[in-house]
């Protein structure tokens, strides 16, 4: 999966897929290597999962992902094919962690300013 401007969801999207059926909303997690880190993104029905400001969001790990899907009280999902990230194709990133007793906030870790999706 390429990623590009036409192939993005953005997080009401996936606030809305409890209101589809199973059948039409199509929820992956995708591990994503990021240099030193393994981070993991989302996608729904083949669109990566991005920001109001069309920023690919990034969770440190997977249980940050699947946090981020409770809150939005979606319980199935499926594993997605890894990607990865390179740099020969800009794409601004917004990296999210989970932390408890504080929920998901900004990751501290930044794995990466500006990489590419390939996949």
């Amino acid at each position: 999966m390429i990623a590009s401007a036409e192939r993005m969801a953005g997080w009401l999207d996936v606030a809305a897929a409890p209101l589809w059926s199973a059948a039409v909303a199509t929820i992956r997690i995708h591990p994503i290597c990021m240099h030193h880190c393994t981070c993991h993104a989302i996608s729904l029905n083949g669109r990566w999962v991005c920001s109001s400001d069309g920023s690919l969001t990034i969770f440190h790990s997977r249980q940050s992902a699947e946090h981020f899907l409770e809150l939005a009280h979606i319980d199935h999902y499926e594993d997605g094919d890894p990607a990865e990230i390179s740099a020969s194709f800009p794409l601004k990133t917004q990296c999210v962690s989970f932390r408890p007793q504080k929920g998901l906030e900004a990751c501290r870790m930044h794995c990466a300013e500006q990489y590419r999706l390939d996949s």
